[in-house]
């Protein structure tokens, strides 16, 4: 079983792979490689959600430094 990471090393590392995942994401919108206006309403909920899930991990790391 693999050793567990420390806390931030791992929160940094989710809040970097999402940071690229919003930039590929924001990249195909705007540079129009999609074909429909439905591709263009997923990829864009897709940014929605992961800038939802960064909210929640600022939150979450607000949350935790209040209880030490």
């Amino acid at each position: 079983m693999a050793a567990l990471l420390p806390l931030h090393i791992y929160m940094r590392e989710l809040e970097k792979l999402l940071a690229e995942e919003i930039e590929r994401l924001k990249d195909n919108l705007s540079l129009g490689h999609l074909e429909t206006h439905a591709e263009y309403k997923y990829q864009a909920g897709k940014v929605a959600g992961l800038r939802a899930a960064q909210d929640c991990l600022v939150e979450a790391d607000r949350i935790c430094r209040e209880r030490l």
